[in-house]
């Protein structure tokens, strides 16, 4: 995985590693011609799914030990309109990390310019659909990679 340079603003984004690209396919345009809203969301799964799978965590693991990442809440902001046949860059990272819950940042970019943004938040849950703690191996694995959220 590729981290992305540090930011020093006040409001920085968590630390984001470039995890995928996407090459935007005609299916994924509305009759605008622009990447329909709500394909964000793939986009930010693909990342999400990627990032765990560069940690050694790939959610193929979680769901063979009967854990699942329940998504509960997300959240995108639309900068730029992304079009058939665009080359997109899909940086991910935790923000927050709890006991059971965390938080996955997102960016979008296309070349230098940042087409979209956001977070999902999950709660770790058993078969049964109770809250599970995330695995210790999973928090050194993000401390290895430098992409550990700081405390609150």
């Amino acid at each position: 995985m590729r981290r992305a340079p540090a930011t020093t603003s006040p409001h920085a984004e968590p630390p984001l590693a470039v995890v995928a690209t996407y090459r935007v396919l005609f299916a994924d345009c509305d009759p605008m011609r622009v990447v329909y809203y709500a394909n964000y969301l793939r986009l930010f799964e693909i990342g999400r799914a990627e990032l765990f799978r560069g940690l050694g965590h790939p959610f193929r693991a979680y769901v063979a030990q009967g854990r699942y990442l329940a998504v509960v809440g997300v959240r995108c902001h639309y900068r730029r309109p992304a079009h058939y046949d665009d080359e997109l860059a899909i940086r991910a990272g935790i923000a927050e990390l709890g006991r059971a819950r965390l938080t996955v940042a997102y960016a979008i970019d296309r070349g230098d310019e940042r087409i979209a943004d956001g977070a999902t938040e999950h709660c770790v849950v058993d078969d049964a659909g109770r809250p599970q703690r995330l695995p210790t191996a999973f928090r050194a694995a993000l401390r290895a990679a430098g992409l550990l959220p700081a405390a609150p």
